[in-house]
């Protein structure tokens, strides 16, 4: 006697039965095998586990031996990580990512599943930032709903974000606007600033590389380069961002921006807010071009504009810094540009670190420089011997000179070669420079085009130019854009594509968890205690969700994310782990 599946059609419709049956030989038919139904069970699909069971049980009973007693505990092999990638996802959801990318990918012939590997990416960089294929070992501790982790694959990752940058255009801009669905508010300003990263080597570059050496902002002038600017909304939010080579310019950047915003994105009659970095007449012209107005910071040093208005508000900044109190001044129009407005204004707190700062840099300085010098006296001294070459004027000269510029304080010294002086040269303190950087610690000179700003609001509205700060900083730390993996251009933009993507979200969560001042990685870190698994009790497999605490709840309803339960996870009974 045995069991036997029975599979019968009506229909479009497929039926699974379940049977006793025995084999006999008919002898009738000269003792030739046939078989017999005993019973019949029924269809396979209304047979539950407790059903099966029970009839086990019974027959173990039936001819005596003993039925299994049920176990009370549960065998749980593995507890994944899950609350944090729920929220994730959450918003992943809000902003339509996941229906662009679905959209995009709907003819491209790829055959599988693209907009689930750049989700992954993009949930790995907000979580543990890890390479291509250390998001395959990340991937073995989360659980993802909906994601089939055996068709998760190294080069489909590659596949995936070739994709991407291909479609980064229409991509980019669908997405921020669901960002502006998202929020409905009015975009008035958009905030521009530019950021480099850095390479760890010189693998497989090429003459027209974009990885060039150039002004780095990471102190890493040894090594090659990219430049990376970025447009955000007042909070931080990406709209758009570019890719240039590493040896690009601030001010050379603008002009394609503004063109960018205003034929791409649609985005005209707005603000466009730069660092003193974008100033020049080319860039405003640009931007009136575009029918946008500006408002930018002015350089402090070398530059006539500020040198002129300073004078004219010499007497108040004066009083200000005497009296250490705050003061913003409208500093009135040019007779060049009368349609332009200029604001000048003077923060203590600000004065007194910059002060301490360059005083910090300075000590040191003078420390490495008189370090040098002792040794090149010691190499001049006829009584002490040294091994090795000894140092010359002019390699301590050199020294010197490649410290300051490394360090960026070159201006704040002199260093004068005389053959005539006991060491060849000297180094001394640049008393006017240090004069001047001491009157500028503190100061702030904007410009605009617009006439309703007061000169006060024009200050507040270019200090939230910090917020791009802050999304930088995210992208380098938390986000972890460096270091890179890839090293051809196409792989590298798509690189930086995932991480701004990733910074959306962190971004957008950021806005939504501002209420109950609860940074990003503290609310991750906190619904990442949240964990799912499977367990095996008696003869049943249970999914199972651990509880989700008050602080949890709370992240959850400032992002709009539902609670989880364990209704959403019921597809881990039966998944590959």
């Amino acid at each position: 006697m045995y069991v036997r599946v029975v599979t019968s059609k009506q229909g479009n419709k497929t039926y699974r039965s379940v049977q006793f049956v025995e084999s006999y030989r008919d002898a009738e038919k000269g003792g030739a095998p046939r078989t017999r139904v005993l019973l019949h069970l029924g269809n396979v699909d209304d047979l539950s586990g407790a059903k099966v069971d029970r009839l086990v049980d019974g027959l173990l009973r039936a001819v005596g031996r003993p039925v299994a007693a049920a176990s009370t505990e549960a065998d749980v092999p593995v507890a994944l990580d899950f609350g944090n990638v729920w929220a994730i996802v959450g918003i992943w959801q809000q902003l339509r990512i996941g229906t662009i990318l679905k959209e995009k990918a709907r003819t491209s012939q790829r055959e599988f599943d693209l907009e689930q590997h750049v989700r992954l990416m993009v949930i790995n960089r907000l979580c543990d930032p890890r390479s291509k294929l250390g998001l395959l070992a990340w991937l073995e501790g989360v659980w993802v709903p909906g994601v089939d982790r055996g068709a998760v694959t190294y080069d489909n990752l590659l596949r995936a974000i070739d994709f991407l940058i291909e479609q980064k255009q229409e991509i980019e801009k669908e997405v921020f606007a669901s960002v502006r669905t998202l929020f409905d508010e009015e975009l008035d300003m958009v905030f521009y600033d530019l950021t480099s990263s850095y390479f760890e080597d010189d693998r497989s570059v090429t003459e027209e590389d974009v990885r060039k050496y150039g002004y780095s902002r990471d102190h890493r002038r040894d090594r090659r380069q990219i430049v990376i600017g970025m447009v955000t909304t007042t909070d931080g939010i990406p709209i758009a961002h570019h890719v240039f080579p590493g040896n690009t310019l601030d001010r050379k950047t603008v002009e394609g921006v503004v063109k960018d915003l205003t034929e791409r994105l649609g985005l005209s009659k707005v603000t466009f807010v730069g660092d003193r970095g974008c100033l020049s007449a080319a860039n405003r012209e640009a931007i009136r071009e575009a029918r946008m107005d500006y408002l930018i910071a002015h350089p402090l040093r070398k530059d006539a504009d500020s040198k002129d208005l300073l004078e004219t508000c010499e007497k108040s900044l004066q009083e200000a810094r005497k009296q250490g109190r705050q003061i913003v001044l409208a500093a009135g129009k040019y007779a060049e540009r009368p349609d332009d407005h200029f604001a000048v204004a003077y923060d203590p707190e600000i004065a007194e670190t910059s002060r301490e700062n360059r005083e910090r840099r300075l000590e040191k300085a003078d420390a490495a420089i008189e370090e040098i010098l002792a040794r090149l006296r010691k190499a001049q001294d006829p009584t002490v011997r040294t091994r090795g070459r000894k140092l010359t004027p002019a390699g301590a000269q050199l020294k010197i000179h490649d410290y300051l510029r490394d360090h960026e304080i070159g201006r704040l010294y002199d260093v004068q070669l005389d053959a005539g002086l006991p060491l060849g040269f000297s180094v001394t303190a640049n008393a006017t420079v240090r004069a001047f950087e001491e009157k500028i610690d503190g100061i702030l000179i904007v410009e605009s085009s617009r006439s309703d700003l007061t000169a006060t609001q024009m200050i507040e509205r270019y200090k939230s130019l910090a917020e791009i700060e802050r999304s930088w900083r995210a992208l380098k730390s938390t986000l972890r854009l460096r270091p890179v993996y890839h090293w051809t251009e196409k792989r590298i933009r798509a690189h930086v594509f995932i991480c701004v993507l990733a910074l959306t979200v962190e971004r957008v969560m950021r806005k939504k968890l501002s209420s109950i001042k609860t940074s990003v990685p503290a609310a991750l870190e906190r619904l990442e205690r949240i964990r799912v698994g499977r367990a095996t009790v008696g003869r049943e497999t249970v999914p199972f969700l651990t509880n989700v605490s008050k602080p949890a709840r709370e992240c959850y309803e400032k992002l709009g994310v539902s609670i989880p339960k364990v209704s959403d996870v019921a597809e881990l009974v039966t998944a590959r782990l």
